[in-house]
């Protein structure tokens, strides 16, 4: 007599629910989150990502300029786990004051990107230029908010002419 037993129940993935659209917003606020849970890459057909940490009603204040290269500079500090890299569908990706130090390694995998906006983290761009230049198709990139200078920017519109950064500077 063999009795064996098994369960249908599968642990439910925190974005299963987003894992068929192809345009997802997350606050990780709402999921009780403070990064980017590496379950990101599990959709699959996402064309069109933001991610940022809580949805914010009305105006958002943001500091001075003279008080921006400070902030990139204080902890807290988080990472973009590589699994992002998998969503190679992606086209439009946000990724708004998530405190991020640094893109994964294998960013430029996302060949399919037009515009990326990482304004107001906590990125060197000079540490980045080379995974941003690997990105051929981006036509927008938004950098404000970042440690980043002249050259950074001037490096990037060299590789790629069409590309269009705000960064605050023009």
């Amino acid at each position: 007599f063999l009795i064996s037993c098994s369960t249908t129940d599968k642990k439910k993935g925190l974005f299963d629910d987003l894992a068929d659209k192809e345009t997802v917003v997350i606050y990780l606020s709402k999921y009780n989150l403070d990064s980017v849970p590496k379950d990101i890459g599990k959709l699959g057909t996402v064309k069109n990502l933001y991610i940022t940490n809580d949805s914010t009603n009305g105006w958002t204040v943001y500091p001075p300029l003279s008080a921006l290269q400070q902030m990139t500079e204080v902890p807290p500090f988080r990472q973009l786990p590589s699994e992002i890299t998998e969503l190679t569908n992606l086209q439009n990706l946000g990724l708004v004051g998530l405190n991020l130090k640094e893109l994964p390694d294998n960013f430029d995998k996302l060949q399919k990107l037009d515009s990326l906006n990482l304004m107001m983290n906590k990125l060197t761009i000079s540490k980045e230029v080379k995974k941003l230049k690997g990105l051929r198709n981006l036509k927008y990139l938004g950098l404000f908010g970042n440690k980043y200078d002249t050259a950074d920017i001037n490096e990037l519109k060299k590789a790629n002419p069409k590309l269009f950064i705000d960064s605050g500077l023009e």
